[in-house]
């Protein structure tokens, strides 16, 4: 089976790609930057909020493991307004491409924290959901009645996994379970917010990883799990088996976190009955498992912090200017081959026996209509050149005003007042480099060659 992991590259997807290559599939990977794990897989760079990307990526696939999204609850917070594009409207996006592809079925990872309830209390697929008071909550939970509404009103397939809290190899530092540990190996004392007492359903990630294949299965179509270990952790148990493991820090306790997940107890009964599936590391294992992994990744790094520092700034310098590099080279090869349609297609005009005034007037409006073309696409996408590309449009626009448009124009650049026959003409073949243009463009977006804004990452 052919399927696309939209955040292929992240702490969870890259889980993910692993297992179906093992379980026979063929993933391919859609996210912002390359695997850093894999570079035998079929990768498609994109954005989730490029549609047609992303129906491009699709092409050929039964199947869309949609694990791309904003998952750090406190990033949510801070970033409200594009953690909601990433998490909502990026799965509808997912949704829309999937239906316009053909794609049989989409595999949405939500969360366990759209469960609300009182501490302890036992919740399952089938129990109602109250009112989420987190953003991220919100927005994963908006994904869900997406997934709902593509079944009912298009028959596109779904199904909802609600993963536990995944922790293991490859996490964000930000993850509890990660921050505590690089804390105790930097000997500073453990944080814990309150008294510590949040307790969590925790699932070790190459677990959560083997749920998301076998959710593949034609029995989970249109069907909800909760992907969760047998047993809850508290946040002060956690702290305490770092200390455990690592090193005997201490702990600090500092003010209860707002809108924090109260803990309720989430069974995982229908994933074992119906895909066979369970958490078999216990959270134990698992974090002594990450705590070598970590001490490993960390001794393949330079033993001098600074000597790293300048490794890691002396790179991301590196890979900036080849990407600038990139975007740069390819705009101009994208303008250069658009402006030599566009002469070609103007010589051919020409030889039709227009006047020369008139077949000046043309190449000037397309030239203008394809520089206010490129100066967008390729530069309004970026926050930092949008004022460029604003400036750039303005200028183009003015000139073209001025040079068609008015009397002094005409005689200063010898052109003519464009006649219908003209007009016909200029509008056909602006039509004709723009499309070509914007194919160009998008292919070389799709292959990673233009730079875009930040996208999700799973």
């Amino acid at each position: 089976m052919k399927v696309l992991v939209t955040g292929g590259s992240g702490f969870i997807g890259s889980h993910v790609v692993d297992q179906l290559v093992e379980a026979g599939h063929k993933p391919v990977i859609y996210d912002r930057l390359p695997s850093p794990f894999r570079d035998d897989i079929q990768t498609e760079l994109g954005e989730l909020s490029d549609l047609t990307m992303l129906e491009l990526a699709m092409s050929g696939c039964d199947a869309v493991m949609h694990l791309a999204a904003a998952a750090d609850v406190n990033e949510v917070a801070k970033m409200p307004v594009e953690s909601e594009a990433a998490n909502a409207r990026g799965t509808l996006n997912v949704l829309e491409a999937a239906r316009g592809a053909g794609v049989k079925r989409v595999i949405y990872a939500s969360t366990i924290w759209v469960y609300t309830g009182e501490s302890g209390e036992r919740v399952d697929e089938e129990s109602n959901l109250g009112m989420p008071n987190h953003l991220y909550t919100a927005s994963k939970l908006a994904g869900e009645m997406y997934c709902r509404s593509y079944n009912e009103l298009y028959d596109l397939e779904f199904t909802v996994l609600r993963f536990g809290i995944p922790y293991g190899p490859r996490a964000r530092p930000a993850a509890v379970v990660p921050a505590f540990v690089g804390k105790a190996m930097d000997g500073q004392p453990l944080t814990v917010a309150g008294a510590g007492d949040q307790s969590r359903r925790f699932v070790y990630v190459e677990d959560l990883a083997s749920g998301c294949v076998k959710a593949l299965d034609p029995v989970a179509a249109n069907r909800t799990y909760n992907l969760v270990s047998d047993s809850s952790v508290t946040i002060l148990e956690i702290a305490e088996l770092v200390q455990e493991l690592v090193a005997p820090t201490g702990i600090e306790y500092t003010e209860q976190r707002t809108a924090d997940y109260v803990g309720v107890e989430v069974s995982g009964v229908r994933a074992e009955e119906e895909l066979g599936w369970t958490a078999e590391t216990s959270f134990a294992d698992g974090v002594s498992r990450y705590v070598e992994w970590r001490r490993e990744d960390e001794a393949l790094a330079p033993v001098s912090l600074q000597s790293s520092t300048a490794a890691v700034a002396t790179k991301s310098i590196s890979d900036a200017v080849l990407r600038v590099r990139k975007s740069t080279a390819t705009a101009l090869a994208y303008a250069v081959g658009s402006l030599a349609i566009l002469t070609a297609y103007v010589i051919a005009i020409d030889s039709l026996g227009l006047p020369d005034a008139q077949v000046g007037t043309l190449a000037v409006t397309m030239s203008a209509a394809l520089g206010v073309f490129l100066s967008i696409e390729l530069l309004w996408s970026n926050p930092k050149t949008r004022t460029l590309s604003a400036i750039t449009a303005s200028l183009i626009s003015a000139a073209f005003v001025f040079a068609v448009l008015t009397p002094w124009g005409h005689k200063m650049f010898h052109l003519a007042t464009p006649s219908r026959s003209v007009i016909i003409l200029t509008i056909t073949g602006v039509a004709l480099v723009i499309a070509l243009a914007s194919a160009g463009i998008s292919l070389a977006r799709r292959r990673g060659l233009i730079a875009e804004g930040a996208r999700a990452r799973a």
